[in-house]
């Protein structure tokens, strides 16, 4: 299935609204859980402006047997992302992984179609202490990076980045990907943070709500 735009933003209260500072809550999500892992994005290498979302989706599966509600699910979605609104831009990469590569001045750019329709794209947005803004989606734990998005050019895949919060209605965990970081943070259970950390595929360390990141402060996103 796809994801469908969510319009009531309190679903959100239980992450943007926590009690912690804006970049703690951005990067590691609400406090109060069981236990939380850091993951990180593979290969040194890695760009932190466009890290690999299928790392995401699966520690997202994962949290699939961890949840009572699986069938019932919210993403949010950092407003801040190019190829939501489209525009003039030119890419060089076209990995299925990373959509878009970094971006060159020559040759002129290429027009590439918004995401989403404007009744989306100009709703309001969940908002983290005045410093990040999301787009709200709902679904279930399988539609994880099914955002239903359009392509941004005829034959170009739909992709999107990953999602900078998913979470479960029954709160039973939450994932963390902010912006600029090259790893992200899913807080749960001890059984569900256990087989984050005992899967092969994962770069994962257990991780403590509040202390510093592994990379140090975070900043304020691409320029």
């Amino acid at each position: 299935m796809t994801l469908r735009h969510e319009t009531a933003l309190s679903v959100a209260d239980w992450v943007v609204r926590a009690d912690g500072p804006w970049p703690v809550l951005a990067t590691q999500g609400p406090p109060g859980l069981d236990a939380y892992a850091t993951v990180h994005f593979d290969g040194e290498d890695a760009d932190p402006y466009r890290p690999d979302p299928d790392v995401v989706a699966l520690v997202t599966r994962l949290a699939a047997e961890h949840t009572t509600t699986p069938e019932r699910c919210w993403f949010a979605l950092w407003e801040g992302w190019g190829e939501l609104e489209g525009g003039g831009r030119v890419y060089a990469e076209m990995d299925p992984h990373r959509l878009f590569g970094r971006l060159f001045r020559q040759p002129p750019p290429l027009e590439v179609a918004p995401a989403f329709d404007r009744p989306v794209l100009d709703a309001p947005r969940a908002d983290l202490g005045g410093e990040r803004a999301y787009l709200l989606c709902t679904g279930t734990v399988a539609d994880v990076g099914d955002w239903g998005a359009r392509p941004p050019r005829p034959g170009w895949p739909a992709d999107l980045p990953q999602a900078s919060f998913t979470w479960p209605a029954d709160h039973a965990w939450c994932i963390a990907s902010d912006v600029d970081p090259a790893w992200f943070t899913v807080g749960g259970s001890r059984g569900l943070v256990d087989a984050v950390l005992a899967h092969p595929d994962l770069h994962a360390e257990p991780a403590t709500h509040g202390s510093p990141p592994p990379s140090g402060d975070v900043s304020t996103g691409p320029d």
